[in-house]
């Protein structure tokens, strides 16, 4: 039993379960709008609908941060930072990585069949982004644009699992979405500039530099904010949520004075923790609005 759970927990911190915790906000999201726009369903077309759509976020995240894992085993073997990690370290073997890379695979194309035609046509490039964004790092400085879309896709991939369309709404969401974790991705990267720039690996950081990387991540968390003010705006949403979408402006901030205030040292938990609420808040921020506009009718 006591192997079991030390088996399940190594699985678990090598796709890094605790970041597909974290992205299921951004699908509710797009799920609650969808779910306010598609009337019709019966609640149990809901409860499969919603279980199809959580297990393939699931399936797609895992094979996403295990293929992440499997191919940065020799740089993450180097650095100080990531070296005990469970492929280096050796607490899973890279045969096992692979077959489990493999079958999260196919587990997110058959639940992608189950929702529908579209849902399965499209996992195959969505699959194929999400196994990409590990390998940019070895020939694009634009890495962390990449990363944001991979798991930002997850607005877009909702929606099209409930309407089967794609439209503006759930774009906004994403592309916003996909800036907020780029931002955090290029404060993240701040650690390892160094690293990357001997082992000749593409960032933002190895090639721009601290100062200017700190000023591109600012940039990039500014126009992530625009867009959720867009975004909520086309949805049709109210102040409320428009507070809360200054709240995440004021937490965003947050993060760049502690990445700014770390220099060369590695950034403490707090910042990892402000970001990892950025996502609940906004959801939060949704719920809030809905609420207050279905009492107001």
């Amino acid at each position: 039993m006591n192997t079991a759970l030390s088996s399940l927990k190594q699985y678990g911190s090598l796709i890094k379960f605790s970041h597909t915790l974290f992205a299921l906000p951004f699908a509710g999201i797009a799920y609650v709008l969808a779910f306010l726009k598609t009337p019709g369903k019966s609640v149990g077309e809901w409860v499969s609908l919603s279980f199809l759509i959580l297990l393939s976020m699931v399936f797609a995240r895992s094979a996403a941060m295990g293929f992440n894992r499997i191919v940065d085993r020799d740089i993450d073997s180097k650095n100080e930072r990531t070296k005990d990690r469970e492929i280096p370290a050796g607490k899973i073997s890279l045969r096992a990585a692979v077959w489990f890379v493999v079958l999260s695979s196919i587990g997110f194309w058959t639940v992608s069949w189950w929702i529908h035609p579209m849902a399965f046509a499209l996992s195959f490039p969505t699959l194929l982004i999400l196994l990409g964004y590990s390998l940019a790092k070895r020939f694009t400085w634009l890495c962390h644009y990449i990363l944001g879309i991979s798991i930002g896709l997850a607005p877009l991939a909702t929606w099209v699992a409930i309407r089967s369309e794609i439209v503006w709404e759930p774009m906004l969401w994403t592309i916003a979405l996909a800036l907020n974790l780029a931002g955090f991705d290029i404060l993240y990267a701040l650690q390892d500039r160094e690293f990357d720039f001997k082992a000749g690996l593409h960032s933002i950081p190895a090639r721009f530099g601290r100062r200017n990387s700190l000023k591109i991540a600012a940039v990039t968390h500014v126009l992530c904010v625009i867009f959720l003010f867009a975004a909520g705006i086309v949805s049709s949403l109210g102040p409320v949520f428009l507070v809360f979408v200054g709240i995440t402006a004021y937490s965003l901030l947050q993060e760049h004075r502690i990445a700014r205030s770390a220099g060369e040292d590695f950034f403490p938990p707090r910042f990892y923790q402000i970001h990892s609420r950025i996502s609940l808040l906004l959801f939060s921020g949704l719920l809030a609005d809905r609420i207050l506009f279905l009492a107001i009718l």
